[in-house]
């Protein structure tokens, strides 16, 4: 065999009037049997040796549009040299290149339109918004809510789908309305159905209270360690707020108490803790409380130390989940994710529920992720434990620490906390931040902490919910 490199000559002639070659790809191609008779098998080219092909040409002011047009049984595949791909910038040009052995030359002839036409099926019967350029921006829009609401649809959690729908709803557009008559029919239509449900404000109030993003609470509870028991945020019960003597007990048992006097009694599993990081950095330093209490010589500050362990074994396990937003389901699904959370199953299982969604993704497969309103729930737990945990009082300190814990905006951990009926002060304070010491903004926070001759119950200390009143002169 020779190692001399053959010469081949390149021509490009001038295409002139003559209709330029078009060039194709379809993205899928159905199986012989789909689209063809059972008899048109591989053998004699498969289903693409009987597809027709046509190119139509369409000029105005000075520039040309190209189509391409095959059918194939039922099915037929249309392509635009103006199509969605196109549009954007051409970085190159493309030819078509013919190879004659004989006479050792290659012949290169520009392609119809310059560009490559991707074939989209389209089938018989069915209209589909045009592919080309001067698409009615109305049109598109709502070619997009379309395409937004069937993605929900087929994909979209129950949630995602209720929250659109609800705002489908109230959504008044031309297609709903058509004239005055049509705005009085609605109105009309909508006080009627106030009125046969029956609504007082107060009913109203309270089922807009009841959309808060709040843990389960006692209204009725004077201290802070009445309004958030433990009992109360662990409850198995549906709606643990109220009272039901068959409900479930709660899942208090199951928290890792044994872990906190461990780190108390033992320097060398709390240096352990510290390195490896399994217990978050706040919880650690509360336990210094924990240890006044276990060495205090009365049966109350036994009792308390008892259940300040749950409650610091709460909050680090309600810290470990605000750093996993995403939870992949692995092989025995909730055994694994207990391993991980370092819990008993049972723990698992409601903190899945209540702070999880289940998704299952093609590509990520099956998941549990969090919404922006479990979030705020969790944290809402988080806070909840935390006034519980410091006796219903924070001091500018240890607001701080609670804050840099969070990782949150002061006044927008200021607003959480009242959500919980907890009251703010604001005070002047040195706090020490990036390793800087300076005076700032501090704020006091407490929680049900009795100063008057009357006492204030927890639903007293909630705040209000602000109802849109009339304005003066309308």
């Amino acid at each position: 065999m020779s190692s001399k490199r053959q010469r081949v000559t390149v021509e490009m002639p001038s295409a002139g009037a003559a209709a330029l070659p078009a060039v194709c790809y379809l993205p899928s191609v159905p199986e012989p049997g789909d689209a063809v008779k059972a008899s048109q098998t591989e053998s004699d080219g498969g289903p693409l040796k009987h597809m027709k092909f046509k190119i139509h040409s369409k000029h105005h002011l000075g520039s040309s549009i190209q189509m391409v047009h095959a059918s194939l049984g039922d099915i037929d595949y249309i392509g635009r040299s103006d199509g969605f791909e196109n549009r954007g910038l051409q970085t190159c040009y493309y030819a078509l290149g013919v190879y004659q052995p004989g006479d050792k030359k290659l012949q290169l002839v520009k392609v119809a339109g310059d560009r490559i036409f991707r074939l989209e099926p389209r089938l018989a019967g069915l209209v589909y918004e045009p592919t080309g350029a001067g698409v009615d921006p109305n049109t598109l829009e709502g070619g997009k809510k379309a395409a937004a609401r069937k993605l929900v649809s087929e994909f979209g959690s129950t949630r995602r789908r209720r929250q659109m729908d609800a705002r489908e709803a109230g959504m008044v557009t031309a297609e709903k309305i058509s004239g005055g008559a049509a705005l009085h029919g609605i109105l009309t239509s909508m006080a009627t159905r106030t009125r046969e449900t029956g609504l007082s404000k107060e009913e109203v109030t309270r089922r807009a209270f009841s959309q808060r993003t709040i843990p389960p609470h006692n209204p009725s509870a004077t201290t802070a360690a009445g309004a958030y028991p433990l009992e109360l945020l662990l409850s198995r019960n549906p709606n643990p707020g109220a009272e039901d003597k068959s409900s479930k007990p709660s899942l208090v048992g199951e928290l890792n108490a044994a872990q906190m006097h461990r780190l108390v009694d033992d320097e060398q599993e709390l240096q352990k803790a510290r390195e490896n990081k399994w217990v978050h950095p706040y919880v650690l330093k509360k336990l210094g409380n924990l240890r006044r209490l276990k060495n205090g010589d009365s049966l109350q500050d036994q009792a308390k130390a008892r259940e300040r362990a749950k409650q610091l074994s709460l909050l680090t396990v309600l810290l470990r989940l605000l750093a996993r937003p995403l939870l992949n389901r692995k092989g025995d699904g909730v055994s694994n994710i207990a391993r991980e959370l370092h819990v008993f199953e049972g723990l698992a299982e409601f903190f899945l529920e209540r702070f999880y969604e289940l998704t299952e993704d093609p590509v990520r497969g099956v998941r549990y992720e969090r919404s922006s309103a479990q979030r705020q729930l969790l944290i809402s737990y988080i806070l909840a434990v935390v006034m519980v945990a410091e006796d219903g009082f924070l001091d500018a300190l240890q607001f701080e620490e609670l804050r840099d814990a969070l990782q949150m905006d002061s006044a927008q951990l200021v607003t959480c906390l009242r959500e919980l009926g907890c009251e703010s002060k604001s005070v002047k304070a040195t706090i020490e931040r990036n390793g800087e010491a300076r005076a700032a903004q501090g704020y006091q926070i407490s929680l049900l902490r009795q100063t008057g001759h009357t006492q204030k119950t927890l639903e007293q200390c909630f705040p209000a919910i602000k109802l849109l009143t009339k304005s003066k002169g309308r």
